[in-house]
């Protein structure tokens, strides 16, 4: 059975797991071993999740296939490089699953959680998609999502080209 809650302190540690294996399985093909494992350490520790955890400005949601960690969402006030970023913006900064576990609809049923949650807090909301990840796109896309604008994710010494896409309310 799956199951989707709201991520607690105590899922730091999965939360890091499964950001830094879907990172991996999905990116790590293109970075020196130093760019991962600096920027798994950065932004995928179970220290930087405590931190979004105990913000007051994000929400995070865990999923979980007969109890054992599947996916995660990660929303809260936009921090990408907007052109002439409206106030009051948020952002879908990651919706992740592990590939065991995609094409059950989970990823689906998140992000309209997710959706709900930022349109409670916000009046303009914004993601960053790798150029060449077609299927995120075309399902952001389901989602009232349009591209914005192009710009380069850092990943150590390694530029990847994204798409922001926004969506209003």
């Amino acid at each position: 059975m799956t199951d989707i809650r709201p991520a607690r302190e105590s899922d730091a540690a999965a939360l890091a797991a499964i950001g830094a294996e879907t990172f991996i399985e999905t990116f790590g093909h293109l970075y020196t071993a130093k760019d991962i494992a600096d920027f798994l350490e950065k932004n995928h520790s179970q220290a930087a999740y405590r931190e979004l955890l105990a913000s007051g400005r994000h929400a995070l949601w865990l999923a979980e296939n007969d109890g054992e960690p599947a996916g995660y969402c990660v929303v809260g006030p936009c921090t990408l490089p907007v052109p002439d970023m409206p106030g009051n913006s948020g952002e879908l900064s990651r919706l992740y699953f592990l590939k065991r576990s995609q094409g059950a609809g989970l990823g689906t049923r998140m992000l309209a959680l997710a959706l709900d949650w930022l349109d409670a807090h916000f009046e303009h909301v914004y993601l960053s998609v790798y150029s060449e990840n077609y299927g995120a796109q075309r399902l952001y896309a389901r989602h009232g999502f349009v591209k914005v604008h192009d710009y380069f994710y850092m990943v150590g010494e390694h530029a990847d080209p994204e798409w922001i896409m926004g969506r209003s309310r």
